[in-house]
């Protein structure tokens, strides 16, 4: 069971030959967003999924058709994107803070979430919105940075588990997913769940971020690479 990531710095990467591999529409979406730091995400995160296709079907990175069908209502643009000529390549992209990192896998189903340590928490209000009751039993032991890097790890956790399902984070309610061990726990019954268990496995992609993986299936073989350029992916 093997999943490769590849991962990103946005203060580093050359933006203007990742936007050379979006197709017109990125192109004319990246233009519109008025803060640099976030069309450089955008661009990027865009440019990793294109290369990724283009490595995996040999199609030119422009030309690479990913569609974001949701597969629970089949609304055209809020689904888990895929690639529409490579369906048994299952993916998934996050970015925070400087970094962009995509995971994929042809053996098992992949959601990926990486989370900047250093952005704002407010745990009196967070808490009751993530944790289960027995995550909240454990939180209740934390303070002060302890507190902040467990919040952190539920979160990257719960967010990672929804985008392998394609549900998003709106259609399920983060208390009913337990994360305080490898595999995850559902607190309530969820429409469309999958029927086969969604493990955990914690990444370290760079000092001051939090990242998990979810998989499905046995523990994963998990390879990671850290790209200087979007071009150096390698399938």
């Amino acid at each position: 069971m093997a999943v490769r990531v590849w991962v990103v710095d946005a203060r580093t990467a050359d933006e203007a030959e990742a936007a050379r591999l979006l197709s017109a529409a990125e192109l004319d979406r990246a233009g519109e967003l008025d803060v640099a730091s976030v069309r450089r995400t955008f661009v990027l995160s865009r440019a990793l999924q294109r290369t990724l296709g283009s490595r995996y079907s040999g199609a030119p990175a422009a030309e690479v058709d990913i569609t974001r069908a949701c597969a629970h209502c089949a609304h055209p643009g809020h689904g888990k994107p895929r690639f529409a000529a490579a369906p048994e390549l299952d993916y998934s992209v996050s970015h925070s803070g400087d970094l962009v990192a995509i995971a994929a896998s042809t053996d098992t189903r992949v959601g990926l979430d990486v989370e900047a340590g250093s952005r704002h928490v407010e745990p009196e209000r967070m808490i009751p919105l993530l944790a289960t009751e027995s995550e909240r039993t454990a939180l209740a032991g934390l303070s002060g940075e302890a507190l902040r890097r467990e919040l952190f790890r539920l979160w990257a956790c719960k967010e990672a588990v929804v985008k392998l399902t394609g549900h998003g984070l709106l259609a399920v309610p983060f208390t009913a997913l337990g994360v305080d061990g490898p595999v995850v726990r559902l607190t309530a019954p969820l429409d469309h769940w999958p029927g086969e268990a969604i493990r955990l496995t914690g990444l370290s992609l760079d000092e001051g971020y939090v990242s998990a993986l979810a998989t499905t299936g046995p523990p994963p073989e998990v390879a990671v690479d850290r790209l200087a350029r979007v071009t150096d992916l390698a399938w």
